[in-house]
């Protein structure tokens, strides 16, 4: 994969974002479109994360890694939390906006990353 199909789906990503945003803003619902978008982004990136772990035939987890599964798999309860019907409370809202914030600026993140460093192939 090279880094310009991988920005290309960086920004695809980013756009879905920002889409899923707009459209809870107007529906006034912004609460239950983060939640979606926080769920299928978690999800995405655990499929992501076990194929890529899966060719590696490595199964040590590092800190890092575990932390990070860690902290999206808590992104992910809150999410679902809120797509079952509890998006009215407070505490969910506001992790549900700070996953989804978190998310924003990491792909900004790899994105200037990309962007900054010049690769011939990712993986």
């Amino acid at each position: 994969m090279t880094d310009s199909l991988l920005s290309l789906l960086l920004i695809i990503v980013l756009c879905g974002h920002f889409v899923g945003l707009i459209l809870g803003y107007k529906r006034r619902k912004t609460t239950l479109t983060l939640a979606y978008v926080n769920a299928i982004f978690v999800v995405l990136s655990f499929v992501f994360w076990a194929i890529t772990s899966w060719n590696n035939n490595l199964y040590n987890i590092a800190i890092y890694e575990g932390l990070l599964i860690c902290f999206e798999a808590c992104i992910l309860s809150f999410a679902l939390y809120s797509i079952k019907g509890f998006e009215d409370k407070t505490y969910v809202k506001i992790i549900n906006s700070i996953g989804f914030g978190i998310h924003v600026l990491a792909i900004m993140a790899m994105l200037y990353y990309i962007r900054l460093f010049k690769f011939d192939q990712l993986f």
